[in-house]
């Protein structure tokens, strides 16, 4: 049996599975992430995964593939960590090293909005489709794949938080992301306690300034998916991250928002191809398995009831 290694690397959080080449999760293990030390930040991630292989009673050398998602800028055809923001590498070579202990390994790195997109693409069954991941978080992103081919551009392609949105100058992530709204939220209810939780609670309340700095990124982020949908056509615009995972009802609110800007009879129902996740907080981890391996049964969740790590936002 051959088995795979994937990873989530992020800011917050370090999450590693260990996957059967046929989709079986033997396990898995969410671990701080390390954001200070990049030495320390890549032991902590080959500990994790020795942890998984030991329990697993698995032998590096059993390990035939490496597959790891990371924020910010990633050199996929070296493998290299060339910049994160909120992780300690800065052009770090980590499919060199892992390809030191890891012998009988393929290693795959690639940004962590790329294997998430990935593996809603593959979840739903797609080959020749075409599919725009959103990620909304602590920051706003989105990967476009087209007949299963990523679109990268010159290398930047997706970075659709620093779209201008209106006469200010403002970006689309400096009205619509997590802290975004949060700051907003300490304004006007002058409480700089204010989460985006409490926001939220207030929004379902019906609470007149919540409704307010909700719809105001609503309609931002409905502008955004309407220039997509207009100038992709996918087959399906999936809005996932930590923010329309958790609260689901943002994602109707942009399809709601969305169906008004869609009268002209060539596009008027293609808010239905908007989509919640599939794999929520996981998607990065299933699109880092995919990368490889396939599932075995047509439910992630049937075959895997370990499946769910958290992904708070």
């Amino acid at each position: 049996m051959e088995y795979i290694l994937a990873a989530d690397i992020g800011g917050t959080k370090l999450a590693v599975a260990l996957f059967r080449a046929d989709g079986v999760m033997v396990s898995s293990t969410v671990k701080k992430s390390e954001t200070e030390d990049g030495e320390l930040l890549y032991h902590l991630f080959t500990n994790a995964c020795d942890e998984l292989c030991t329990k697993a009673g698995v032998e590096r050398t059993g390990i035939k593939g490496i597959s790891i998602g990371l924020p910010g800028i990633v050199d996929v055809d070296k493998g290299v960590a060339v910049f994160q923001n909120n992780l300690p590498w800065r052009d770090f070579p980590i499919k060199e090293r892992l390809s030191g202990i890891f012998t009988e390994a393929d290693i795959k790195v690639d940004n962590d909005v790329y294997m998430a997109a990935w593996g809603e693409y593959k979840q739903r069954g797609f080959a020749e489709e075409s599919l725009v991941y959103v990620t909304l978080s602590t920051g706003i992103s989105c990967c476009s794949i087209i007949g299963g081919q990523f679109v990268r551009g010159a290398g930047m392609a997706g970075e659709i938080g620093f779209g201008i949105v209106d006469d200010r100058m403002l970006s689309l992530e400096t009205q619509v992301s997590g802290p975004a709204m949060e700051a907003k939220g300490k304004t006007a209810f002058a409480d700089p306690d204010m989460t985006l939780h409490d926001i939220m609670d207030r929004y379902y309340a019906n609470d007149d300034q919540a409704v307010f700095i909700l719809n105001e990124a609503v309609r931002a982020l409905a502008k955004q998916v309407h220039h997509t949908l207009l100038l992709l056509d996918p087959h399906a615009i999936v809005l996932g991250g930590g923010v329309f995972n958790n609260h689901p009802r943002l994602v109707e609110a942009v399809k709601n928002e969305l169906a008004d800007y869609l009268q002209h009879p060539l596009f008027k129902g293609k808010e239905k191809r908007i989509e919640t996740s599939l794999l929520k907080g996981n998607a990065g981890l299933w699109g880092a398995f995919f990368r490889f391996g396939t599932r075995k049964k047509d439910s992630v969740e049937e075959s895997n009831p370990i499946y769910c790590l958290t992904n708070e936002v």
